[in-house]
């Protein structure tokens, strides 16, 4: 049985046959090849209007939180992000967009290692000189783009996608992890991600869950509050005092109550808890 294009095609081919000899062919073939062209991309539409399954951003390789995901790490270290597929119909390519502000969080690596789909491509959007996604019109500073393929998956297919590595420069109290795609550089977008699967000849979206990054400043310490009951008082004056005239290489040392930590216990470390006497957290 012939697929709609071929018999589009043969269509069109035989009534190119019967308006030979008519008197304006040009203006009739041009109708035609307009008429195949509109019907051809609604019948090859690559991915379906209904959703399948969820991609979500997630600590682990192997689920997706029933909440999205709060990431958090201090500045100067790394957080991975786990992009990860949950209930997916059988694939064997995908395609999905991670955004973030790289004000805060600093791509440092994109990695297939566990994941289900082994050949890797991914774009990593600068928006400086050199940026691979300068011409893509939905992508941005802090946007990653990536697409693998590989052999078809068993469904409903769980499991993980990719690894991104980021470098923390910042602190923020709150900070969005978004999921979506950019289909081409002039193609329309979607808070999606796309997947196809070439055996079965069909394309479908997922819905996406994406997270968040929160590192909010911690609260200073209580210089003198000894025993960490958020208020400074005599039990914590009590507790220097024991640990008084002792020093690093004391058996008994105590290096909380060395305030100043010069590494002695002594009058100054005392006078330092009594300027915070009586302050709470």
């Amino acid at each position: 049985m012939p697929t709609p294009n071929e018999a589009i095609r043969t269509s069109v081919c035989a009534l190119r046959g019967n308006i030979q000899g008519t008197t304006k062919p040009f203006m009739v073939l041009s109708f035609l090849t307009i008429l195949a062209v509109a019907t051809t991309l609604t019948v090859n539409r690559a991915y379906s209007n209904s959703t399948v399954g969820l991609v979500c951003v997630s600590a682990v390789a192997n689920s997706c939180p029933a909440a999205p995901a709060v990431f958090t790490a201090d500045p100067g270290s790394q957080l991975r992000v786990r992009v990860v597929t949950q209930s997916i119909d059988a694939f064997d390519s995908y395609s999905v967009a991670v955004g973030v502000n790289q004000s805060i969080l600093k791509v440092a690596s994109v990695d297939a290692t566990g994941g289900l789909l082994q050949n890797l491509h991914y774009m990593i959007c600068t928006g400086e000189n050199g940026d691979p996604c300068g011409y893509w019109l939905g992508l941005g500073p802090g946007d990653v783009r990536v697409s693998a393929s590989g052999m078809v998956t068993q469904a409903p297919t769980t499991g993980l996608l990719f690894t991104l590595t980021y470098i923390v420069l910042a602190r923020t109290a709150a900070s969005p992890i978004v999921l979506f795609d950019q289909v081409s550089p002039s193609g329309w977008s979607c808070g999606c991600a796309l997947f196809s699967n070439s055996v079965a000849q069909k394309g479908f979206m997922s819905d996406v869950q994406g997270g968040s990054f929160a590192n909010p400043p911690r609260n200073q310490p209580l210089i003198g509050d000894m025993n960490h009951d958020c208020v400074v008082n005599i039990l914590d004056i009590g507790i220097i005092a024991r640990a008084f005239d002792l020093r690093e290489a004391s058996n008994l040392w105590n290096p909380e109550a060395d305030l100043n930590h010069d590494g002695m216990v002594n009058i100054l470390d005392v006078a330092m808890a009594g300027m915070h006497f009586d302050q709470r957290c």
